[in-house]
């Protein structure tokens, strides 16, 4: 780890879990310990190494465009198809207002990965947006940005990798410099 900056705001508000309403539940077959669920059109709740042991609240998504934005799962104008009945390979469709964002969600069946693919139509940015709730706890995460964005607590660690590589990135404290 560079030399991390802490972010103002410490510990930030109290840490919540994502909705109960979900879409989706996706794994691999093979050696990956990897549970993920979707709801309201994003990734909430990250599972590892088991289904109860959740790593990660949720990994949301924001377009941005001119002076305003748009958190995907607040807009709630998404489809989800699967690319065959009954197999857990979802493909999430969120369109809005000049864009379209594709998302397809692939659990790795050799490693403990969560690959998420996307395609962004139309003159938008797109932010991602991690809640990090490692050891089935959202208090005392710790997080920074290092070429990637880093978390861990305890003997608990995740990576969020953009390929190509994330052009911003920053890690804050929610309610307070998230």
């Amino acid at each position: 780890m560079s030399n991390p900056t802490l972010a103002f705001g410490k510990p930030g508000i109290g840490p919540t879990w994502s909705s109960s309403d979900k879409d989706l539940v996706t794994t691999a077959l093979g050696p990956s310990r990897i549970w993920a669920t979707l709801g309201h059109g994003i990734i909430n709740e990250v599972y590892w190494p088991a289904t109860g042991q959740p790593q990660i609240r949720d990994l949301g998504f924001i377009v941005a465009h001119g002076g305003g934005w748009t958190e995907l799962k607040r807009a709630r104008r998404y489809r989800i198809r699967l690319s065959k009945p009954h197999i857990p390979l979802p493909r999430v469709v969120h369109e809005g207002p000049g864009y379209r964002l594709t998302l397809d969600v692939v659990p790795d069946p050799s490693r403990d990965v969560l690959l998420v693919s996307y395609a962004l139509e139309g003159d938008h940015e797109l932010y991602v947006l991690l809640a990090p709730h490692l050891g089935s706890s959202g208090l005392q995460n710790t997080a920074w940005v290092d070429g990637a964005l880093f978390a861990q607590r305890g003997d608990y660690a995740l990576s969020l990798v953009g390929a190509p590589p994330f052009r911003r990135a920053s890690a804050g404290c929610v309610g307070a410099s998230d």
